[in-house]
């Protein structure tokens, strides 16, 4: 008896939990707004699929028609919700709305293309108490009013539905009172994005942002390995120095445009540096060379600085007219990024495995486990690989080689520098113990 009830329950409660976590939504679930700033106020047009508006419990009639003249008490709490969920704030203060309008649209409504037709829509007439509308089949149209005490810069945070992450997105267009207005695709949980950036805040969130996509696992095993066998912190400097200075000048040419633009780039990056760690894995327990491992750092750098194009591109939209110490933030942070986890796995490999494993079992066990890593990783990342080279166009293999071959001079360049700035393996190859016995 307990036992039946309890699958009762659990049939009752399975529904709500695939609306809670959204797994009855679309892929993508995209909301649209305006934020319109004007000298006493701003104000603020939202659009969002009802699909999103399941749990507010809309008032229905029929089949599962919305009861759209017993609806409005409901849409002035959803209205509310929708304020906590989208919120604007000026010179660092929170702002608090006050509710203009709030209704139902046809899902066929085309107003939200703009400004002035949405803000026509949002004051014209409602839609008909008896029309035949679905709960989940149409938009939930709102316009808030925002007062402001002077002309402040605005920021905007989106936290609607943060179980979705990066399935929902929010499509904004900010007027400023002068400039020229100014879109935005921002993601759930984002965080306060300045509307108007200073140079300070431009700086932040780029730098922010380029460490962020220069700090993956990957990124920080291949590190690993390059770096396991040398002894002293500035031979991992080095190391990490070369993969800096190709990554620097590849971003920076992608963002300007040609190759950075490929389609695929990532995965070709991602499926090259796990063939990388492996190789690299298994040349840890042979015979180790810092001035070869310069040269495929240089080429994971250059590699690596095309990837990161990507990225780049779309923080763009948080420039401002910030664009040039944007951009240098951008690539400070993806440096910072490589320096960091060159100095982490180091201190990893020196300060925590070499004291409990001792050498040079810590450089064995390490390169096999990131071996067996990059194995795997290479092993499913081969399709994606292949799809990528098999649709990339002859100019994009043209500029991706032209790089390879410039970091695969410098690299080489590395035999000029002087031996003092190189260190000795930690651990004599495989090859010369096997000679020795």
């Amino acid at each position: 008896m307990i036992r039946a009830f309890a699958l009762a329950l659990l049939a009752l409660a399975a529904p709500r939990a695939a609306t809670a976590n959204g797994a009855d939504l679309p892929a993508e679930v995209v909301l649209q707004a305006f934020v319109k700033q004007e000298e006493r106020r701003a104000l603020l047009l939202l659009r969002v699929p009802l699909d999103l508006l399941a749990s507010f419990g809309l008032p229905k009639r029929g089949p599962g028609y919305l009861d759209l003249g017993r609806i409005d008490e409901r849409l002035k709490q959803v209205a509310a919700a929708a304020a906590r969920q989208v919120e604007l704030r000026a010179d660092g203060a929170t702002l608090a709305p006050v509710t203009r309008e709030a209704r139902i649209s046809l899902l066929s409504d085309p107003s939200f293309r703009g400004y002035d037709t949405a803000l026509a829509h949002l004051t014209g007439p409602r839609l008909p108490t008896d029309t035949d509308l679905f709960w989940n089949q149409g938009f939930f149209d709102a316009m808030l009013e925002y007062p402001l005490a002077g002309r402040a810069p605005l920021s905007i945070r989106v936290n609607v539905a943060p179980e979705l992450g990066q399935r929902l997105k929010v499509e904004l267009e900010f007027l400023p009172v002068r400039d020229a207005a100014r879109r935005f695709v921002l993601t759930g949980g984002s965080g306060w994005i300045a509307l108007e950036p200073r140079w300070h805040e431009a700086a932040l969130q780029f730098a922010k942002a380029g460490f962020a996509a220069g700090t993956t696992l990957d990124r920080l095993i291949a590190l690993l390995c390059i770096v396991a066998p040398f002894r002293a912190l500035r031979g991992a400097l080095v190391l990490a120095g070369a993969w800096v200075a190709l990554q620097v000048p590849a971003l920076a040419g992608a963002a300007m445009g040609g190759v950075g633009t490929m389609r695929g780039l990532g995965s070709l990056f991602d499926g090259s540096l796990a063939a990388v760690i492996f190789l690299l894995a298994v040349g840890n327990l042979a015979a180790p060379s810092q001035r070869l491992r310069f040269i495929v750092s240089a080429l994971v750098g250059a590699l690596g600085g095309l990837a990161l194009a990507p990225s780049l591109d779309a923080a763009w939209q948080f420039a401002g007219n910030h664009a040039f110490i944007s951009a240098l933030c951008f690539h400070s942070g993806a440096a910072l990024a490589v320096l960091a986890g060159a100095a982490l796995a180091w201190t990893l490999l020196r300060q925590v495995f070499d004291r409990v494993l001792g050498g040079p079992l810590d450089v064995i066990v390490t390169s096999a486990v990131a071996g067996h890593l990059g194995w795997h990783w290479m092993i499913d990342r081969s399709h994606e690989l292949e799809h990528a080279l098999e649709h990339a166009r002859r100019s994009d293999v043209i500029g991706i080689a032209a790089w390879l071959l410039l970091a695969l001079l410098a690299g080489a360049a590395g035999f000029l520098l002087p031996r003092t700035w190189f260190t000795a393996a930690r651990i004599p190859s495989l090859l010369s113990a096997l000679k020795r016995d």
